[in-house]
Formats: C-alpha cells, structure tokens, sequence
C-alpha cells in the first residue's frame, strides 16, 4: 500500500526510504505497547496503594488485615499471567 505526504497542500506519495522508515517508526511503537501498558498499570496501582497509606498507621479505625492483604494484593497485580494487557484489580475493604 502507498504511503503519501503532504507538501504544502498538495499530496504526493513518498518515497521507498521514507515508507520504509515510517514502517520501522511505527513498528518500533507498536513493539513499545506492552511497556506502556504496563507503566500505566503501575501508575494506576501507585496512585491506590498511596490512597490507601493511611490505613496502615497503627490507630487507623480500619480492619488492618484486610487493607494490608488488599495492599499485597495491588503489588502482585504484576505478577498476574495476562499483565499487562488486562489486569484483575483487588476490591478494596
């Protein structure tokens, strides 16, 4: 399939090098997709176990237990056999 640019308006197809780098560019992006994908996940998984810092404080008037469990729980996430392209996330207590 050809692959065309524009030039200051007019459309014109490029040529076999910049297909081929185009190629390689998006290529190089899709090969990065898993990284991505897992470094959100782990934004995601930061941001809960920061949320939830506070029921770990020894006065907290919270089920210790259950918030420490959920907590390893969110830290395993990446352990998971189908990270990072679908995660099962822990349910808070």
């Amino acid at each position: 399939m050809a692959l065309f640019k524009n030039v200051d308006g007019t459309r014109i197809q490029m040529t076999p090098k910049e297909e081929a780098e185009v190629q390689e560019r998006d290529a190089e992006w899709a090969a990065g997709a898993d990284v991505r994908a897992a470094e959100e996940v782990r934004d995601e998984r930061d941001t809960l176990l920061v949320a939830s810092d506070w029921t770990q404080v020894a006065d907290a008037p919270v089920d210790q237990d259950a918030w420490a469990d959920y907590r390893q729980e969110l830290r395993d996430v990446t352990s998971q056999e189908t990270f990072p392209s679908e995660v099962t996330w822990p349910v808070a207590p």
